[in-house]
């Protein structure tokens, strides 16, 4: 069902999302002409999206790979059901491979994460960012997070929500930006605990914390 699914998308936006986890299915979209293929190195499947043909593939022809760092760690979902445990645990060796594959082919990587419905969650968007450094410099890091994201959710084109340019500081651009009590850069963990380290957050030109003037 994904290939005509695509077909039909292709008639009504200018960027297609892929999610796909098998390096088949990753391959098939890609012949289907997709911009952007989002797929997470799950390695729990005989034919992983990770795998190294497909990776190259992939940074061969620009395909944006949209990953996240799912390990096995204090943000791992709670699984009960035995079977969901040992595929979760491939899951999270599959994450070191596709991570390790990007950079060795410098595929065009964005940062995402599925933590819209986890509340939880949602308050460690900075520690989660903050584990990429186990495979990118923190400048790397900060530049995935923001210019790079912004550069692919750009491609989006008349269904962009945001009527400015992101990731970037310029005049018209979109005004997010954090002031930090540190360096980030040199100290990548800093981006972890926002209550305490983010001295000023402005969104849209809206300031929403500011410990500095007060």
């Amino acid at each position: 069902m994904m290939i005509p699914m695509l077909k039909l998308a292709r008639n009504s936006v200018p960027l297609i999302l892929a999610a796909v986890l098998l390096a088949a299915a990753c391959q098939a979209s890609l012949a289907q002409g997709d911009a952007d293929l989002e797929a997470p190195g799950l390695e729990s499947f005989p034919a992983p999206a990770s795998n190294e043909p497909t990776a190259k593939l992939l940074a061969d022809n620009g395909i944006w790979w949209s990953l996240q760092p799912l390990l096995d760690d204090e943000d791992a979902p709670p699984l009960v059901n035995p079977v969901s445990q040992k595929k979760a645990l491939e899951v999270f060796a599959g994450t070191d491979n596709a991570y390790k594959l990007a950079r060795k082919y410098n595929a065009k990587t964005a940062c995402g994460t599925d933590i819209l419905f986890d509340a939880r969650l949602t308050t460690r968007q900075g520690a989660i960012l903050a584990k990429l450094v186990r495979w990118y410099t923190p400048a790397e890091t900060l530049k995935m997070a923001t210019a790079d994201n912004g550069e692919l959710m750009a491609l989006s084109g008349f269904i962009n929500p945001y009527p400015g340019r992101l990731g970037v500081v310029e005049e018209g651009a979109i005004a997010d930006l954090l002031l930090v009590d540190g360096n980030p850069v040199e100290n990548i963990d800093l981006i972890a605990d926002p209550d305490n380290n983010f001295l000023v957050i402005m969104t849209g030109g809206t300031i929403y914390k500011d410990t500095i003037t007060k």
